[in-house]
């Protein structure tokens, strides 16, 4: 029971981070406001997926979260230990922030990719792939 315990509480702290992150971070919030819709709106548009490519396509976009998240987890991090201005620390975020970009840069990819292989092959070609 005690190891149950853990784990609840586990999810509360994680549960609460991400509710921390939505409220102050606005690139998260756009994220999530914005981006899961297109998500929803790209995938019904690339339906039926194939189980790897829906896994792939729902990877892509969880990885920016993730890397939002750590990103954020981040720069709070070097604000607190370091609140005034450094060379160092700006390059640091910025570092850090090219990484949500890259995150960004293959989740466009991946949706380019699967949108390729719908128009090279067409819909029955496409159906008959992922069905047989």
């Amino acid at each position: 029971m005690n190891d149950l315990k853990k784990i609840i509480r586990s999810i509360r702290i994680a549960l609460k981070g991400l509710c921390h992150a939505y409220v102050s971070e606005k690139s998260f919030r756009m994220e999530i406001n914005y981006g899961f819709p297109l998500y929803i709106i790209a995938g019904w548009y690339l339906a039926p997926l194939s189980i790897w490519e829906f896994l792939i396509f729902t990877f892509s976009y969880l990885l920016i979260l993730i890397v939002e998240l750590v990103n954020t987890a981040f720069e709070k991090m070097l604000d607190r230990l370091h609140p005034e201005k450094h060379e160092l620390i700006e390059k640091s975020k910025d570092i850090a922030s090219a990484a949500v970009f890259v995150a960004l840069v293959f989740a466009v990819i991946v949706v380019a990719a699967l949108v390729y292989v719908r128009f090279s092959y067409g819909t029955d070609a496409m159906i008959e792939r992922v069905f047989v």
